[in-house]
């Protein structure tokens, strides 16, 4: 059978991934995410590049979100 290695194991079992990590509400105890509060300036400063336009060997734009649309 196939093995993890020690690294992905690390990672599949970190707390940021775990999704009991928030409380859930109701039945099938799903997490409420409240609602993104923007404030003046959230956005001044923000770089995007087309996902069309990444590539892996790419180090120029690392400061860039990507965007799918």
């Amino acid at each position: 059978g196939l093995s993890m290695t020690e690294e992905n194991y690390t990672y599949r079992t970190s707390w940021m991934l775990r999704r009991n990590r928030f409380p859930g509400k109701g039945k099938l105890k799903i997490p409420i995410i409240p609602k993104f509060q923007e404030k003046p300036g959230d956005f001044d400063d923000l770089l995007l590049t087309g996902f069309d336009k990444t590539h892996l060997e790419d180090q120029n734009h690392l400061d860039r979100m990507v965007k799918f649309f």
